[in-house]
């Protein structure tokens, strides 16, 4: 599949992801914002959002990343927002993204 090819949104599956972002392990968190990348900005997006408050930085650089896929004005303004982590690499990607 190319790399910016979308993957459909089945019903349920934006669901799930999103509440896997509440999940206590790191990792999983992580794997969430990854797979959020590929969802429907309508699902993803504000969900991406929040999650740029993660307490861990692999989290929040995995959702700054998510964002860059979605070319949407709310994307750009979460990644706005995220020029200013507390993280140089999520401050890094959040910048070059814009």
């Amino acid at each position: 599949m190319a790399p910016t090819t979308r993957i459909r949104d089945h019903a349920g599956q934006g669901a799930t992801t999103v509440a896997a972002l509440g999940d206590p392990a790191w990792q999983v968190r992580a794997g969430a914002a990854t797979a959020l990348s590929a969802a429907d900005p309508k699902t993803a997006v504000s969900a991406l959002a929040k999650t740029l408050a993660d307490p861990n930085a692999d989290v929040r650089k995995a959702a700054v990343l998510a964002l860059t896929r979605h070319r949407t004005t709310d994307a750009r303004a979460a990644l706005a927002t995220a020029t200013t982590d507390s993280d140089a690499d999520v401050r890094a990607y959040a910048t070059r993204a814009l």
